[in-house]
């Protein structure tokens, strides 16, 4: 696989300017855990940020990852091409053109050794080789049903793909490429469904244009219940992560994330206002601690600890955020593809302070 230099800034850890909490025009700036009551021990040391940009790394239109410990896949809808780096060191393991058939591609999923990529102008998924990068299979044509596949989420050994523009969710069969199923019918409610979650044997789907998530058996893909209502707060949801017990949404058309019981579907809470610095949230990822919110109008990624609800807003110069699209985790460190500026930024676990 191809080596390049490694282009990015230092290492460095924002100070107060880039932790705040806004709370109207010409107010003072506070650090966000005392202006919301909460001790600051309640989250972690702030994060320090690495800024992987220059044109080794081939970004353009930056808008999926996918991680896991030793590399990180990024998907670039305006070059037609996907990047894989190293988490370890930052270094470009390879740039994959598009002689693979790239065509937008977006949505990404990594699992038991594959890499899938979904093709949002050629409504194709491609499958890759994670450990070598070889093109294994290119699944398309009118029996799986894709049409705008946006999202993509692995439940065991099925791979579910969430058709924007049909309304359909695809299931597919990962060790052979088969269709399993194409659920469409009107008691989905799928109605423009960008998100795609799926945590043990449920599947979530965020359905944006009738506000509303449908969850799903992963076993069967038997409808369990349709969530909705005044209550819940969705308006234009197009975000979903799950973490077995809990689930939440990105509310686009909110500035807000609505907590739901992953195991009931009952209502938990609705995360809004100006202490949470929501604008145009793009991205949520629940990781093994905290909650994380990227705001793709405020060019800032929220930290929330998910038992007490403090939160950080990280913003400015230091992370370069700008139009954050995607986020994902590598156990490490969290990942931020910024669409706008064509950068990845990598948050590290923060210096205790003293």
């Amino acid at each position: 696989m191809l080596t390049a230099a490694l282009t990015m800034t230092s290492i460095v850890r924002p100070d107060a300017s880039d932790l705040s909490c806004p709370s109207g025009s010409g107010a003072e700036i506070i650090p966000v855990a005392d202006c919301l009551g909460h001790d600051a021990t309640a989250l972690p040391p702030r994060p320090r940020a690495v800024i992987y940009s220059g044109a080794a790394f081939g970004f353009s239109g930056p808008s999926g990852l996918a991680a896991d410990q030793s590399h990180l896949w990024v998907s670039n809808i305006l070059g037609n091409s996907v990047t894989e780096l190293n988490t370890g060191n930052g270094s470009r393991t390879a740039t994959l053109l598009s002689s693979y058939g790239f065509d937008g591609p977006h949505a990404l999923a990594m699992g038991s050794g594959q890499l899938w990529i979904a093709n949002v102008q050629a409504n194709s998924v491609i499958e890759l080789d994670a450990a070598t990068g070889e093109l294994i299979r290119t699944l398309s044509g009118s029996a799986y049903g894709f049409d705008d596949p946006y999202a993509l989420a692995l439940a065991g050994h099925d791979l579910w793909v969430a058709n924007a523009r049909a309304g359909s969710v695809t299931e597919i069969d990962t060790p052979s490429g088969t269709l399993v199923r194409t659920l469409s019918a009107a008691r989905y409610r799928f109605d423009e469904p960008y998100a795609i979650a799926a945590s043990g044997s449920r599947v979530w789907v965020a359905n944006a244009a009738n506000p509303s998530v449908t969850e799903l058996s992963a076993a069967n893909g038997r409808l369990i219940r349709v969530v909705s209502g005044p209550r819940y707060g969705f308006a234009d949801p197009v975000a979903i992560t799950v973490d077995g017990t809990r689930a939440w949404v990105a509310n686009q058309g909110g500035d807000s994330i609505t907590e739901i019981n992953a195991r009931t579907g009952a209502w938990i809470s609705t995360l809004s206002g100006h202490s949470y610095g929501f604008a145009d949230p793009s991205a949520v990822l629940a990781d093994s601690a905290q909650l994380w919110v990227a705001s793709a109008a405020g060019d800032s990624v929220t930290e929330i600890n998910p038992q007490t609800g403090a939160a950080a807003i990280l913003s400015g110069r230091r992370y370069g955020f700008s139009g954050p699209a995607a986020l994902d985790s590598s156990g490490n460190g969290v990942w931020v593809a910024n669409l706008s500026s064509n950068t990845v930024t990598e948050l590290l676990p923060g210096k205790p302070a003293g």
